[in-house]
């Protein structure tokens, strides 16, 4: 029988404020590789469903998987990143905090999968996929689980399973894809979304519950105002991002038609995915700031200048290769290269406002989490239904997110420790 190594919650080490905090950046590094592992395989797995199956087919299943995807991001009820917050201050306690949050995504995601397949629409897309109705309550509440794992894995100090974790989904997906495909079909798609997840979900749930040890000192849980105080704003500023992520595109459908649409998609998705990759950098900022609130100014210097460091030059090189890269889907995708640029221009301004965004939720402040979320959204949808075409809509974002990325600023020079005034 194979023995999985023993997970050890240590608290974080004292930060030296002389040192190089390798471990925090190696984190950030960890985590921004699991979102490009992710999106990479998600991508290939639907250029072969493409090649595998109808033009039917694929589109049934991912309608399925988008609400799938929708109902964990709406069920999770935003306590993985709360987690990141509560886990390093748990001490002892830590078990406690990981059954009653386990317990209550499980209980969020069972809650959104059943009004989901209640709803007449999402009953029609459910019905159209092999297993119906029983398959996505499976799937939805097994991602749900999944998603908030991995900010579990890094509340507890071990960020660098997340690309360990997502890297062999990804690739049994592919598996599992290719070799069920051509055999069952559209069955074959569904069981590669399904089963990986499943069983990823098992098993990291059983290495976290017995493996994890929670370190032999004074701890606390979040009492009920503190829960209220984060999770009340929060929450609503996860669900605006979910619905960013989902809505712009059908907005931009509505209004532009599904040729421009399928360039807007490509562009929309390949920044979405710099942006996950961003905010996941930022996550072990999160565990350290809970841990070490006297050190809040080094440990965000520390991790503003990494991420611009990691992430600028990945913005420049992206914008030189703009049209390159869109040429890779077809040579009518190339009318896409000024507005991926503009957003790519967007996307810098914007690691200033995940910096704060990470500062708000580490020091436990929802409300500010909620507002940079919520305006975010705000804007995106409201420029999507305004402007009169794409490229303008990138300009907007940039102008959105510099105004947003000052006011950060200002905000964080006020609130940090030792900060100038």
């Amino acid at each position: 029988m194979t023995k999985w190594p023993r997970l050890r919650n240590r608290p974080q080490a004292p930060l030296d404020t002389a040192g190089t905090g390798t471990g925090m950046f190696a984190d950030g590094l960890a985590l921004s590789a699991s979102a490009a592992i992710s999106a990479v395989a998600g991508m290939v797995g639907w250029i072969l469903a493409a090649r595998l199956l109808p033009a039917a087919d694929v589109g049934h299943i991912s309608a399925f998987v988008s609400g799938m995807l929708l109902v964990a991001g709406v069920a999770e009820l935003g306590l993985g990143p709360a987690v990141l917050r509560w886990a390093p201050r748990a001490g002892h306690r830590l078990p406690q905090l990981l059954n009653r949050t386990y317990l209550a995504v499980f209980l969020g995601g069972l809650t959104g999968a059943v009004v989901f397949v209640l709803v007449p629409s999402g009953a029609d897309v459910a019905s159209r996929v092999p297993g119906g109705a029983w398959l996505f309550l499976l799937a939805a509440v097994a991602w749900t689980i999944f998603q908030f794992q991995d900010e579990v894995l890094t509340g507890v100090g071990k960020a660098r399973w997340v690309p360990i974790e997502n890297g062999l989904f990804g690739l049994s997906r592919l598996v599992v894809l290719v070799l069920l495909a051509p055999l069952i079909g559209a069955t074959g798609l569904i069981v590669s979304w399904v089963l990986p997840t499943v069983v990823v979900v098992l098993v990291i749930t059983g290495l976290v519950f017995r493996r994890v040890r929670a370190p032999d000192e004074p701890g606390e849980l979040p009492d009920r105002r503190e829960i209220v105080r984060l999770l009340a704003p929060t929450y609503p500023g996860t669900v605006c991002i979910v619905v960013l992520y989902n809505l712009v595109p059908l907005i931009m459908l509505h209004r532009f038609g599904a040729d421009a649409n399928a360039v807007f998609f490509v562009v929309w998705t390949a920044i979405n995915a710099l942006d996950l990759a961003a905010s996941m950098f930022v996550n072990p900022l999160v565990v350290r700031l809970s841990a070490e609130p006297e050190h809040a100014r080094s440990l965000t210097l520390r991790a503003g200048g990494r991420l611009a460091m990691v992430f600028v030059p990945m913005l420049v090189l992206g914008g030189v290769l703009a049209g390159i890269l869109l040429l890779i889907f077809g040579h009518e995708y190339t009318s896409g290269t000024g507005l991926l640029r503009m957003l790519l221009v967007a996307q810098a301004p914007r690691l200033m406002v995940l910096v704060g965004i990470a500062v708000h939720l580490g020091q436990g402040r929802g409300v500010g989490v909620a507002l940079l979320h919520a305006i975010t959204a705000a804007c995106a949808v409201v420029l999507a239904l305004v402007v009169p075409d794409e490229f303008t809509f990138g300009i907007g974002q940039l102008v959105v997110q510099c105004v947003l990325a000052a006011l950060v600023l200002v905000d964080l020079r006020t609130r940090l420790p030792g900060a100038r005034r």
